[in-house]
């Protein structure tokens, strides 16, 4: 776990600290023990239920997807979890790579409106919007994956992944002179997934890109994925993005 000095703070403590005692650990000792792997997709899942008069009367309202489960991964009133789908993946990257595989929900900091509703109740707590709680997360974790499966409502995460690409410099041609490694992002998408702009990212940014067809599968491309920074890392400190003045100054010419 990269745990230098940078800018990212929560009520006055570093980021780095933050998900040292949080970040949930693997139960076997390995290697890898204190490797974090920042994980983010979507937390909702599709529904017809939801979005058709008639779609309570299907044998399921939900899309079939690699990662969503839906005879464990609904709550309650009906609604599909894809958080906990993302939860029991996290749990599996853990048990097979003995490394640090977390979402954001793992992480007990509270976004402004979670914060306005403690501070109603008396807890003086302050709030991080998702997105720089994302920004965050993503540059002390030695590895970055994203998920789009056809079954989650990607929405969220969509932004997400340009606002941290965009944040991190790894926009082809960007002139900054600093930047965290793109092939410690990755993008995986299920082969039945479709989205113009999530298909195009690769042109645009220079991060790692690949797709699955089975959750086994997907194990299987995340293991040689991080087995390659695996091999990087044996002789060469984790970089990280570090915030600041990193862009060349203009040239004269």
């Amino acid at each position: 776990m990269f745990d230098g000095e940078t800018n990212f703070r929560y009520d006055g403590r570093p980021i780095a600290d933050i998900l040292a005692e949080q970040a949930p650990t693997p139960p076997n000792f390995g290697s890898h023990n204190d490797f974090t792997v920042y994980v983010m997709g979507p937390y909702t899942a599709f529904s017809a239920a939801y979005a058709y008069d008639d779609g309570d009367e299907l044998k399921t309202p939900f899309q079939d997807d690699p990662l969503f489960d839906p005879d464990r991964h609904v709550t309650d009133d009906g609604r599909g979890d894809m958080e906990l789908a993302l939860r029991d993946f996290c749990r599996e990257l853990r048990e097979r790579h003995d490394c640090r595989a977390f979402i954001a929900t793992d992480i007990d900091i509270p976004t402004h409106e979670q914060a306005g509703e403690a501070n109603a109740a008396g807890d003086a707590a302050g709030g991080m919007d998702p997105l720089a709680q994302s920004v965050a997360f993503a540059a002390h974790s030695d590895a970055v994956l994203f998920l789009f499966t056809r079954g989650g409502l990607t929405t969220g995460v969509g932004t997400e992944t340009g606002g941290i690409l965009g944040e991190f410099h790894l926009r082809r041609g960007n002139p900054a002179t600093t930047h965290k490694p793109g092939q410690r992002i990755s993008l995986y998408l299920d082969e039945t997934f479709s989205s113009a702009t999530v298909n195009e990212l690769p042109y645009g940014y220079d991060v790692q890109y690949d797709g699955f067809r089975t959750k086994r599968g997907l194990h299987d491309k995340v293991r040689t994925w991080l087995d390659g920074i695996d091999r990087e890392a044996r002789d060469t400190d984790l970089p990280v993005f570090i915030t600041g003045d990193t862009y060349a100054p203009e040239s004269n010419e």
